[in-house]
């Protein structure tokens, strides 16, 4: 592992309160921007993307033309892609200017140097291990309850945007910024059934025309780990082929409460990003476009996209009804 790749407490007082690991979070942004070029210009970069707005069937959808998020969306994650780079998420592989705050003795917290959002982690395992959340659900809550006071934490399944498959990570951004987190409760009224309910937990299935998901609400970590590992066999059982099913998962705590955020997947890409020819919109949808943050880094594909395009391609990507329908919680 490469010296000094851990910040301290001391260096992060320079920057801010320490008090919590949402405040360590925010001086490392500091820091990182004062001392890493390429961090600095890329985020005072967000301060002029350009961004429209689309709303279907009561949903309002963000779009962002963000350039610098190209080698993401266009990243080749197939097996042969993957051994022949080294892997950018490995501490022996980060940038010199690039430090970290440990977290648990298993990660470590870094500063997205390519974000989506104002405030944006990315927080890889130290070990070199896949993408696979089986075993790392109950990592998610902790995070999402250690940094409550800022961020929602999210993960990628290995076929469902993320960019390093090969590397366990998850990433957390700044909280009331996505549409999901504005409009998630009136989806929940209007879209939601009640599939399980008891003194901690609550569940319920979402059929919205633009994406389905699946709603835990409780105060229960045990509760949410067992739900989830029954939620995982389910879709397991509809996605055989894979080594965990297609899924992105948006987690945050707030008032005594984990609100989690299940999107089982029936594809990684829809059809339109394949095309060779004018009908190519470059869009590979992750955990970040689930609550309603659509990333377009190419500029023709932001000036042409229409509200039906975007339709379409949701509708490839989610889990159908039916599927939702028989999940076991």
């Amino acid at each position: 592992m490469r010296k000094q790749i851990f910040i301290t407490d001391k260096e992060l007082q320079n920057y801010g309160s320490i008090a919590t690991l949402s405040d360590k979070a925010n001086s490392l942004l500091l820091q990182q921007k004062e001392k890493w070029d390429l961090v600095r210009n890329n985020f005072k970069n967000l301060e002029k993307i350009k961004v429209k707005y689309f709303t279907i069937d009561g949903y309002e959808l963000k779009i962002q033309f963000n350039p610098t998020r190209i080698a993401s969306s266009s990243a080749k994650v197939d097996k042969k892609s993957l051994e022949k780079r080294a892997c950018f998420l490995c501490a022996e592989n980060l940038p010199v200017e690039q430090k970290g705050i440990k977290y648990n003795n298993d990660y470590i917290i870094l500063v997205n140097p390519f974000p989506i959002f104002t405030q944006h982690l990315t927080i890889p395992k130290l070990q070199h291990v896949p993408q696979n959340i089986e075993n790392s659900f109950e990592d998610l809550l902790k995070l999402s309850f250690d940094l409550k006071d800022n961020f929602f934490v999210f993960y990628n399944g290995p076929k469902c945007g993320a960019s390093a498959p090969d590397h366990f990570h998850f990433q957390a951004a700044i909280k009331n910024y996505t549409p999901l987190e504005k409009f998630y409760k009136k989806l929940i009224m209007n879209n939601g059934k009640l599939i399980f309910n008891d003194n901690s937990t609550e569940i319920f299935t979402i059929k919205n025309t633009v994406q389905n998901f699946i709603y835990i609400s409780t105060s229960s970590i045990d509760s949410a780990n067992n739900h989830f590992a029954k939620i995982l066999s389910s879709l397991k059982s509809f996605d055989v082929n894979e080594a965990e099913p297609k899924l992105n998962i948006v987690s945050f705590y707030e008032n005594n409460k984990w609100n989690v955020f299940i999107f089982p997947r029936s594809k990684h890409r829809p059809e339109q990003y394949f095309y060779e020819d004018e009908r190519k919109i470059l869009f590979s949808p992750a955990a970040a476009e689930m609550t309603g943050v659509c990333i377009l880094p190419r500029e023709e594909d932001f000036n042409k996209i229409t509200k039906a395009d975007l339709l379409d391609m949701f509708n490839q990507v989610k889990i159908s009804n039916s599927v939702l329908d028989k999940i076991i919680v």
